[in-house]
């Protein structure tokens, strides 16, 4: 029986993805021993999560599209919280002894250090696996259900050679794991995990660790979880009873953390190495809106621990938030220092903006993120807003507001504001930051910190004031007993004995605040002047018997010109309320920015705003020298295709063009240099010779400029618009309503065209001839 199995499972994995899940499907609910499947089941994570693209199952590059909606409903069917790959986890999970060795060289780097050393999570202690005779930590002992849940974590971070593009947001991987946040991790708390699993015994009760020998009292540890854990011997039952009840969002809390939000880190001081491993060591866009959607979905499942304290999973709600907000902190320390410095910076920031507004997600429906045809770069349209219930979450994680503030403003002193989606993230962060209370309560925890004397004797009697005097009372509490919360977690979250924190709203600070506020100014006029002169090219363009001729025929980029004019006028309003936003932020007066001699860019070369941060010196270099305007510099006809075009008519076209260059390359170089009538003909069809760029990654994975020249070449390019296909279709018609053939209106259309282009050719010599 086991031989088989074993046959069929082997013939399966070489079947086409749909009849493999079916099969696959037919194998695991069928009633084979447990035995049999103990045996197959590693091969099917192997072969499922594999990190050659060949041999696995692509769940990071299959998409809710037209081409793959089949296979990704497969897929999601297989893998949900209760389809089939599933339901084989816990068909193991019948033998509490069964384990499977994950080795630790597998493991991100960050964590594997925590675990030689001894510096990890409760979570981890009935799983390590020692050499017998280094007593080193060499594996995990997982059962069934944590080994799949950490190979499915590891696949989005090790799976880095599919496709890392925004068109691949929908994936698999992507809606599956947040089926698994919300069905293991559900945000109510009379909602069971489902299927209940009663006599599992193989977790045993966590250990109460020691509490943290200068953290205050009044600051609960990020691993003490007491409901779950007990402090007595005498209630060792219960505890299993609790910890067997919730073990399964356990897993799925802790593991995904420490994955999904590991950071490999780099030496400052050698940069250009880092610079040509860092597709390898970056996150992909993907990665980092999954951990976008874990942030706030842990906030809205944190929030929920007092609705229910006689609920088995109050503790892990209540300790979910902190356990992650460390994690987190150094994970976007991390992206912020070594993202692109383009727009798709906006996707880090959104997630750290996540991650600092807890208030925004006590009711966050996660469906809006899993949904495939959602906006995905939608604003949340929580109305909740900041009240004094999360003055101790400002407190226990002031570094993530204060430190990353200070890395991001540099990267806007060196980005073109001017541009619609750099306008659009400046305005985000100025609006986050300004909201009420928020940069009070920051800027006087600040104060404290800096001055000992005077921040640790607030008084709790007076009120805030315009002037943000060191006495503001927030709501009747005072500040001073969170100051030494917010002392530890710089030092925690920092992790550097060393560490100095630098005041945001200090007098040294102010200058480069105004100059800050200036540039904005200065770039919301630049914004204006930029409008004007669109809408008259516009205007100019659309203008004239030409213009309208173009108009009748479809001809034009109407709707193109349109949405960039739309874009061009938002981004003065951006720029207005943010020159708002940051006046209030930074404490001033809005009459002081208005510039009196034009902002030099390079000024920011001794502002300490850069040289505060550890922004890779380097890195700023290279990316200070910004160009104008950005020009595509590669093959003409291999340009993105354009909304007026029609992606099959092109992607013919060119296959064709190339075929006859291919054949003709010699004859089109020896016609376009003579300066006969052929010669004429020759340099009114064919594309004139040019030289193109592209980017050409060694060895090392670093990226060269490569040059190339183009000889003279026909180019059909022009043909593939839906403008000339749908006049095509309308001149065939009215041919046909003559009777005349389909032979004879192609024969009519090539005679015109030729007849055009010896027209042009005649008066072209004539003209030389004259001269």
């Amino acid at each position: 029986m086991a031989q088989d199995l074993m046959s069929q499972f082997y013939t399966t994995l070489n079947l086409p993805l749909q009849e493999k899940l079916c099969e696959l499907t037919r194998i695991i609910d069928q009633s084979a021993p447990n035995k049999d499947l103990q045996a197959i089941f590693p091969q099917l994570i192997n072969s499922m999560f594999s990190t050659t693209f060949s041999n696995g199952w692509g769940l990071k590059t299959i998409t809710f599209d037209d081409a793959n909606r089949h296979e990704f409903e497969a897929l999601t069917s297989f893998l949900e919280p209760q389809g089939p790959m599933l339901r084989l986890c816990y068909k193991l999970l019948t033998d509490p002894q069964l384990k499977y060795n994950l080795p630790l060289n597998v493991l991100p780097l960050d964590l594997q250090v925590c675990l030689e050393r001894g510096r990890y999570s409760q979570f981890y202690a009935d799983m390590l696996t020692l050499d017998s005779q280094s007593l080193n930590v060499v594996a995990l002992a997982l059962n069934p259900f944590d080994y799949y849940i950490f190979n499915f974590a590891l696949y989005l971070v090790n799976n880095n050679n599919g496709k890392n593009s925004w068109e691949n947001w929908n994936s698999v991987y992507f809606a599956v794991a947040c089926d698994y946040l919300m069905h293991f991790l559900p945000s109510d708390p009379n909602v069971s995990v489902l299927p209940h699993i009663p006599n599992y015994t193989g977790k045993v009760p966590i250990a109460v660790p020691l509490q943290t020998a200068n953290r205050p009292l009044y600051s609960p540890s990020l691993l003490m979880i007491s409901d779950l854990s007990g402090m007595s011997n005498q209630h060792t039952s219960t505890q299993t009873q609790s910890r067997n009840e919730v073990w399964r969002s356990e897993t799925v809390l802790q593991v995904f953390i420490d994955i999904w939000m590991s950071v490999e880190q780099f030496n400052p001081r050698n940069v250009e190495v880092y610079q040509r491993n860092y597709p390898v060591l970056c996150s992909s866009p993907e990665r980092v809106r999954t951990v976008r959607v874990l942030v706030k979905h842990i906030h809205s499942y944190s929030a929920k621990h007092l609705a229910d304290l006689a609920s088995r999973s109050s503790a892990l709600r209540k300790y979910a938030r902190q356990i992650m907000c460390a994690r987190a902190y150094c994970y976007v320390k991390h992206l912020v220092a070594t993202w692109p410095l383009d727009a798709s910076f906006r996707l880090v920031m959104e997630l750290w903006l996540s991650l600092i507004q807890p208030w925004r997600y006590t009711e966050n429906n996660i469906n809006q993120d899993r949904l495939p045809l959602s906006n995905n770069n939608q604003e949340e349209s929580n109305a909740n807003s900041l009240d004094s219930s999360f003055t101790q979450f400002i407190a226990e994680n002031f570094p993530s507001y204060t430190c990353i503030f200070q890395m991001v403003l540099p990267r806007f002193m060196r980005l073109d504001l001017t541009t619609h989606k750099n306008a659009v993230m400046l305005f985000r962060l100025g609006k986050v930051f300004s909201q009420q209370h928020l940069v009070p309560i920051l800027r006087n925890l600040e104060q404290a910190i800096t001055d000992n004397s005077v921040g640790m004797h607030l008084s709790q009697n007076n009120s805030y004031n315009s002037s943000f005097d060191q006495s503001y009372t927030y709501n009747g509490i005072a500040l001073h007993k969170w100051v030494a919360i917010a002392k530890q977690a710089i030092s925690e979250f920092n992790l550097s004995a060393n560490y100095e924190y630098e005041p945001i709203w200090s007098e040294n600070k102010k200058q480069l605040s105004l100059d800050f506020l200036k540039k904005i100014y200065t770039a919301k006029l630049a914004a204006e002047k930029n409008l004007e002169d669109v809408s008259r090219r516009i205007n100019e363009q659309q203008e004239g018997v030409w213009a309208n001729i173009k108009h009748w025929f479809m001809m034009g980029n109407y709707e193109e010109d349109e949405a960039l004019l739309e874009e061009y006028r938002k981004v003065p309003s951006y720029l207005n309320a943010t020159v708002h936003y940051f006046s209030e932020i930074f404490g001033i007066n809005e009459n002081n920015v208005l510039p009196t001699e034009p902002i030099v860019e390079d000024s920011l070369e001794h502002s300490s705003f850069a040289n505060s941060t550890n922004f890779p010196a380097m890195i700023t270099n290279k990316l200070r020298n910004k160009h104008a305007e950005i020009q595509y510099m590669g093959d003409p006809d291999l340009m993105p295709i354009s909304s007026y075009e029609s992606t099959i008519l092109v992607r013919m076209l060119y296959q064709i063009s190339s075929r006859i260059n291919e054949m003709y390359q010699e004859e089109f170089s020896r016609l376009w240099t003579k300066n006969n009538f052929w010669g004429f003909m020759a340099r009114e069809i064919l594309q004139r010779p040019c030289t193109i760029h592209t980017y050409v990654k060694d060895f090392t994975n670093h990226q060269n400029i490569v040059s190339q020249n183009l000889p003279a070449r026909l180019s059909l390019r022009r043909l593939g618009s839906q403008a000339f296909a749908i006049w095509m279709t309308i001149g065939y018609i009215i041919f046909r309503l003559f009777s005349f053939s389909g032979f004879t209106y192609l024969f009519f259309i090539f005679t015109v065209w030729f007849l055009f282009i010896i027209t042009k050719v005649v008066f072209k010599m004539i003209r030389i001839m004259q001269q």
